[in-house]
Formats: structure tokens, C-alpha cells, sequence
């Protein structure tokens, strides 16, 4: 009888606390998923038109925007399973060149699962889906693996001066008028 009953439409502390945080990493995927396509719609433009150069026409913005949603849930993945976060203690510089590294490997490492998957599915060989993953030679997997850890450091920036100074600091000094 001492136990006070709340009603069903009040939520307790916890569940408000399990939908911000979901909220905040919803936010923050569509954030991710939004920069990765763009650099990755980029790229595929800039392919489309080296290949048409060449009398070859190629279009596929579907590829951008699926690559960078799943792209965008590894990473976040991977924050979740704290990748990286032994390097938290050295200088922001090491720590987003370190993450950035370690992310572009684990991208890397899932792209190319993903390239099998998909040969797997259409009766190809491993080969024939490695042709198009940086054209299928070492020097273009370099060049691939190159964009993507560049593409990386900026994301990376940002997420860290976010988590050091705190969101909100960083939300005031990006985008709030200075005097």
C-alpha cells in the first residue's frame, strides 16, 4: 500500500533516457550516413565521367546512398564496440589519425565481405567482384582505401573535439553568431 502506482502514459526516468539516447544516435547516423553519401555520390560522379571520357556510360547514385548507410551503421558499430578507444589517451591529433586508420581497415575489411557476398549471390567468382573494388589491382585498392581514410579525418575531427569539449560547445561554436 506504500507503493505509489504511476500512471501508464507517465514515462519513468530510465525510458526517457533509452529514447534520448536513441534519438541522439539516430541523429548522429543520419549525420554520418548524410556526409558519407555525399563524398560517396562524389566519387561516383567523378567515376560516371572518366568512364563516359572513355565512350563507357556508367550511372549508380544507388550504390552512394546504400554504401553510405551501411557504411554509416559501421562506423557506429564500431563506436559502440569502442574501436579505437585505447588511443583516447594520447594527443586529439593520434587519436583521429589512429581511428581514422583503424576505420578505413574495418571498412575496408567489410566491403570486401560484402563484394563476396554479392559475387556468392549472382554465381560469380571472388575475382570478378575484386575488378571492381579499385579496378582490381593493389595500386587501386591503395587509392580506394587512401580516399576512404582521408574521407575519415574529417569525421573523425569533428566527433572528437565533439566528445572533448561536448556537443553543445561544439554546436555554439559552429553555429552561433560571434560578436
Amino acid at each position: 500500500m506504500g507503493r505509489k502506482m504511476q500512471p501508464k502514459h507517465v514515462s519513468s526516468g530510465r525510458e526517457k533516457n533509452l529514447k534520448a539516447r536513441a534519438l541522439e544516435e539516430m541523429k548522429e547516423y543520419i549525420l554520418i550516413t548524410l556526409y558519407l553519401w555525399i563524398l560517396f555520390a562524389l566519387f561516383a560522379e567523378y567515376k560516371r565521367l572518366l568512364l563516359q571520357e572513355n565512350g563507357i556510360n556508367l550511372w549508380n547514385q544507388t550504390y552512394a546512398i546504400v554504401n553510405a548507410m551501411i557504411f554509416g551503421k559501421v562506423v557506429l558499430l564500431g563506436e559502440v564496440l569502442k574501436v579505437g578507444r585505447r588511443l583516447q589517451e594520447h594527443a586529439l591529433i593520434w587519436v583521429v589519425v589512429g581511428k581514422s586508420f583503424i576505420f578505413t581497415l574495418l571498412l575496408m575489411a567489410f566491403h570486401v565481405a560484402e563484394e563476396a557476398v554479392r559475387a556468392w549471390f549472382q554465381g560469380k567468382p571472388l575475382a570478378s567482384s575484386i575488378q571492381d573494388f579499385g579496378g582490381g589491382s593493389w595500386q587501386g585498392i591503395f587509392v580506394y582505401a587512401a580516399l576512404l581514410f582521408v574521407t575519415l579525418v574529417p569525421l573523425f575531427v569533428v566527433k572528437e573535439v565533439q566528445r572533448v569539449l561536448g556537443g553543445e560547445a561544439l554546436r555554439g561554436l559552429l553555429f552561433q553568431r560571434r560578436p
